[in-house]
């Protein structure tokens, strides 16, 4: 899951910035997907080598390095958001297309792929929240992805 939501983000990034560069829209919606891109590798980067998670794939339980990697993930997705913020109304673009445009066709599949990533974090991050809460230990597995996916 750590490697799968930077590469669904990414994945949007690519079609969005094909957009962008051809027919200059998607501007602003390029650059929110890379600072999501990149701050979703951050958190893969966390989540995998600050042993947060227990799993297989977790390795290299350190938490000096997962508070370090935690805080420059807040600073650098903070930031970004801020810088984001402040002058995101200088690269908005006004284009309207058509409903069935290729544009428009981009978009759907776009928020598909974020929906799908909203997914994946959500499962990820669930187990951690409710322990975190006192609500004991609880495992996502296949049932949670299958019944969600379903719903997209």
């Amino acid at each position: 899951n750590a490697s799968f939501m930077p590469w669904l983000a990414g994945t949007a990034l690519l079609h969005s910035l094909a957009v962008t560069e051809q027919r200059a829209g998607f501007k602003a919606w390029t650059l929110l997907l890379s600072i999501c891109a990149f701050s979703l590798c951050l958190l893969g980067t966390f989540l995998v080598r600050s042993g947060v998670l227990v799993s297989v794939h977790a390795f290299a339980s350190d938490p000096a390095r997962g508070m370090f990697i935690l805080a420059f993930m807040v600073l650098v997705t903070g930031g970004s958001l801020l810088l984001f913020a402040v002058r995101g109304h200088r690269v908005r673009s006004r284009v309207n297309n058509a409903l069935w445009s290729r544009e428009s066709l981009l978009l759907g599949n776009n928020v598909l792929l974020m929906a799908a990533m909203l997914v994946v974090l959500l499962g990820t991050l669930l187990p951690l929240v409710h322990k975190q809460l006192g609500l004991g230990s609880i495992s996502v597995g296949e049932p949670f992805f299958n019944t969600m996916f379903t719903w997209l």
